[in-house]
Formats: C-alpha cells, sequence, structure tokens
C-alpha cells in the first residue's frame, strides 16, 4: 500500500514538471515531501530509525559523520561509538533497571569526554568548532521530537551526582582515552610508512 502511494505522488511530482506554472509546481513538490516525511516518521521504527546495513547506527547519522569525518579516524570512531550507544538508549524497555540508564550514559560520557580530552590535550586549533561539532552531531541525533523526548525521558531516569568519578576512576579514564588515541596514531604512522 505505501509502495502504491509512494509511486503515485512521485509520478504525480513528475507529472507536474510538465506544468506552465511553475510556483505551483514548486508549491506541489514540496507538498508531496511534506507527506513522505510525514509518512516516514510514523513508521514503527522512527525512533530507531533506519539502519539498512545493521552497524547500531542510523543510515542518516552515518552518512553525517563519514562525510564530515573523512579524514579523522579517531573522531569518526568516537561518534560512531555515540551514536551506538544513543542506539541502545533508545532500546531500552520503558521499565528497565535504572542501573541499565546509568551504565549507558555513564559509557557515552565517556566517548565524549574522551574526545573532547584529547581536542584539548592537542591544543586543536579550532576547539569552539570542535564543541559545537559535537552539538552539531547530537542534534543530528535527536532529530525528532519523538527521539529528543525519549533521551530526555532516558535522562530523567538518571540518579543525581551519578557520574561524579574518584581521582583514581578518572586517572583510569584518561589513561584508556590515551591509550586509545595512540592506536589511531600509530594507524596513522603505519600507513604513512606504507604510502612511501
Amino acid at each position: 500500500m505505501s509502495k502504491l502511494f509512494f509511486t503515485l505522488v512521485i509520478a504525480g511530482s513528475l507529472l507536474n514538471l510538465n506544468a506552465s506554472n511553475k510556483e505551483i509546481v514548486g508549491q506541489q513538490w514540496l507538498s508531496d515531501l511534506q507527506v513522505l516525511v510525514d509518512l516516514s516518521n510514523q513508521r514503527v521504527d522512527a525512533l530507531k530509525g533506519i539502519d539498512k546495513n545493521k552497524n547500531s547506527v542510523r543510515d542518516d547519522v552515518e552518512a553525517y559523520i563519514l562525510s564530515k569525518y573523512a579524514n579523522d579516524e579517531f573522531q569518526k570512531d568516537m561518534f560512531f561509538k555515540a551514536a551506538q550507544k544513543i542506539q541502545e538508549i533508545f532500546s531500552l524497555p520503558k521499565n528497565s533497571e535504572i542501573k541499565k540508564h546509568v551504565k549507558l550514559d555513564r559509557e557515552l560520557l565517556d566517548i565524549y569526554t574522551c574526545r573532547d580530552y584529547i581536542l584539548y590535550r592537542n591544543e586543536s586549533a579550532n576547539i569552539e568548532e570542535e564543541l559545537l561539532n559535537k552539538t552539531m552531531f547530537k542534534g543530528k541525533i535527536l532529530n525528532t521530537s519523538h527521539r529528543l523526548r525519549a533521551y530526555i525521558d532516558h535522562k530523567k531516569v538518571l540518579p543525581l551526582n551519578f557520574n561524579e568519578l574518584t581521582k583514581e576512576e578518572l586517572s583510569r579514564d584518561k589513561e584508556s582515552c590515551l591509550t586509545l588515541y595512540e592506536s589511531y596514531e600509530n594507524q596513522n604512522r603505519q600507513s604513512v610508512i606504507t604510502t612511501k
């Protein structure tokens, strides 16, 4: 049924392209597009979105990350991991235990913190833009009212001060982050050597 409707909408739009009044055609095209967007947002899996390659990252988010960080493997992987964590959060049943919410949120926070730490450590020339990029990424992930509401509901479940860490935990997280980043640096050095 929806395939037939989609075909009819597209066919109607193509026929309208031959109309003499370009303004009417433009309005019809926008109207048809709005109908398609509304239909796609009414899908059963609208919260999780479309993930054709089943890598737990929505296809629209994956395309964004691959385009934005094509030349930065570290940030690309950090944002992929963050997108996967948010999908896990969206997948939690409504009556999930609080400790599951805490675990996922802590893991997501670790990803963001590691990325930011490395950017500051490397004295990134465009740090303000990089921090804005994280906000833009979050906007891409939470791009519908349904997704934003689900994320807010998740945050409401978290206990106060759940993410406070001891000095030992902070030190351990920092070392883990540096080890991870160094693995990317080693890969970059290896690829430079092999291309020479």
